[in-house]
């Protein structure tokens, strides 16, 4: 592979990240699935999160859902009315 030693490079800063074992030549048979069986401690997002946090998610989560669906309705409802004259 052409970026294979960058790969090998970023997959081994990983391990590191994660406090496992870095590959070596011998351990390359290793499967990137065999690693995810890893068990890794994560904190809950709860703990993470910071006080205003929620409600910037709630907002962002409002502006790209239910705003456009809502102008998208509203446009279809306003052509089926011109459409049958009741406007």
């Amino acid at each position: 592979m052409l970026f294979q030693k960058r790969l090998d490079r970023a997959r081994n800063l990983q391990r590191r990240q994660r406090g496992l074992p870095e590959l070596g030549e011998e351990n390359k048979s290793v499967s990137p699935d065999e690693e995810e069986l890893v068990e890794i401690e994560r904190p809950s997002p709860a703990d993470e999160m910071e006080k205003g946090d929620m409600f910037a998610l709630m907002l962002s989560g409002f502006l790209t859902i239910f705003l456009p669906a809502a102008l998208i309705l509203t446009a279809l409802a306003l052509l089926v009315c011109w459409m049958f004259g009741l406007l």
